[in-house]
């Protein structure tokens, strides 16, 4: 779940991390419907020509069954809706999405909406880069549900450049990290979860698994700059909220990384992580067998344990916080419209009703009752995952709070998930953006770098003693300098404008 967000290392966990999401909600959500949704929200709503609209989004692995959804989902929207539109899912995997949605993008294909986050497929740079339309004066005439769905101050929070590029898929809007544990091996040996305040308080358990279950992988985790007491203002700089005059420095200079990377390669010469970690590219290949007992990086959120079972080899799991609550915005799951859409009044409009019919957003989030799931009550399903569609990823789609329960969530995930984004603090800098169009050329620079070095370090499969000194000088001579400079110009400004400095 990211998501949504804060800014997430992509390290090899990344993708893992937003898993939890799927447990997501909205501050102030629609009001939930089980009837067929007719209104198009448009004078133009009868007599509609038939379109075609291309849907892409991402997905942590391939649905042998994504036609059968497909085919109900377009039974649906003609039997139930006046859209008179046909709906071609594309669904890529995300280890392969930024590659292929910017080939996509580059080649001028002709599609319509868009799955885009703060971490995957990156919204602010796309939307600068003109990959997105305006959809502003779309959401006003034909989504006014979608539109009365978010308070006005989130929909500011997600312009760029003083334009709205794309629709929140209404997703718990604050972020606390922590880690998943798995219950059995908590209750085995009686750990106390009240004495993990920190990454480094779980070592003490790390060592009793490492001797007493051969079998297992003790952790896996990721660098959590918060975690640590810094913020982050995008992917590699960070500030000491101490520090009021908010001087940002890369992450890769603090002292903060250097403690983790030392912990954690201390950590691999002991045992606790496995020692192929850097080299495997999906990490959820590390949990689907039930081995992994400790992750670490996680994004926390209400119900999200029951989704994390089924990454854990159906192993129950508990989160445990290590950070406090902070809004995060909605940028770590959104929906937009491509420039290159025919037909951007009628993908709107799709928008409107994936938002607000719960049919049709159940039918794309859990496939076909009766196949893909079966109903527990009226409110929780139990996915079947073997029937070749269970995505496990509503947030994908739109408002989570329109769909199903999963088995095992508390019937109040979605009252408990509105408490905790009402309980979130907002961070000191909610609202600053960077324009990416002065910083691209070193943001790729940046990004080679961390490609390069952060996999090894951040598993502890190298000594830092000798790489963190060589990440550093080439993050250094990658242009960190300057990048740091115009990133503060612009924060400056911001502050100076905000009257907070």
């Amino acid at each position: 779940m990211k998501s949504k967000f804060g800014y997430m290392n992509k390290a090899i966990l990344a993708i893992s991390f937003t898993l939890l999401l799927s447990a997501c909600g909205a501050d102030k959500t629609t009001e939930s419907t089980t009837k067929p949704s007719n209104s198009v929200s448009s004078e133009a709503a009868e007599a509609l020509p038939e379109v075609e609209l291309v849907w892409y989004y991402g997905q942590s692995k391939a649905q042998s069954d994504v036609q059968t959804v497909e085919d109900a989902v377009n039974q649906y929207l003609k039997d139930n809706t006046k859209l008179n539109t046909k709906l071609k899912l594309k669904p890529v995997d995300f280890g392969n999405y930024d590659q292929k949605l910017n080939a996509v993008v580059a080649g001028g294909e002709a599609f319509d909406l868009i799955w885009t986050s703060n971490w995957k497929f990156n919204y602010e740079q796309n939307a600068a880069k003109g990959a997105f339309l305006d959809m502003q004066p779309l959401l006003d005439k034909y989504a006014p549900k979608l539109k009365e769905s978010i308070k006005p101050e989130y929909w500011e929070d997600l312009k760029v450049n003083g334009k709205l590029f794309a629709a929140p898929n209404y997703q718990i809007a604050s972020s606390q990290r922590g880690m998943v544990i798995q219950k059995r091996f908590i209750d085995k040996y009686k750990l106390d979860l009240s004495t993990i305040k920190s990454t480094k308080d779980v070592e003490p358990f790390l060592e009793l698994l490492k001797k007493s279950e051969p079998d297992a992988i003790p952790y896996s985790g990721t660098f959590i700059a918060n975690g640590y007491g810094l913020e982050q203002v995008n992917d590699y700089l960070v500030y000491r909220p101490s520090d009021k005059t908010f001087k940002l420095v890369d992450k890769a200079t603090t002292s903060e990384y250097k403690q983790f990377v030392e912990m954690k390669r201390d950590w691999f010469e002991k045992g606790y992580i496995n020692k192929d970690e850097a080299s495997i590219k999906n990490g959820l290949d590390l949990r689907v067998n039930g081995k992994l007992v400790v992750l670490d990086g996680v994004t926390i959120s209400p119900g999200g344990e029951q989704s994390e079972k089924k990454n854990n080899g159906g192993f129950d799991v508990v989160a445990v916080p290590i950070t406090k609550s902070q809004f995060s915005g909605f940028s770590s799951t959104l929906t937009a419209i491509s420039r290159t859409s025919k037909n951007p009044e009628r993908a709107m409009m799709l928008l409107e009703l994936v938002n607000s019919d719960s049919k049709l957003f159940n039918l794309l989030s859990f496939g076909v009752e009766g196949k893909h799931y079966t109903k527990i009550n009226d409110q929780t399903v139990k996915v079947n995952n073997d029937a070749g569609y269970a995505p496990n990823a509503a947030w994908i789609f739109g408002n989570v709070t329109n769909g199903f329960l999963v088995e095992g969530q508390p019937a109040d995930t979605w009252e408990a998930t509105k408490k905790m984004n009402d309980a979130a603090e907002m961070k000191e800098l909610q609202g600053f953006k960077i324009d990416p169009e002065p910083i691209k050329t070193w943001m790729a620079n940046r990004k080679a770098v961390e490609d390069e070095f952060t996999k090894a370090l951040d598993s502890g499969s190298v000594d830092p003693n000798v790489y963190l000194q060589q990440y550093i000088d080439k993050v250094q001579k990658s242009g960190s300098e300057q990048l740091i400079a115009e990133v503060q110009r612009q924060l400056d400004a911001w502050l100076q404008e905000k009257g907070k400095k």
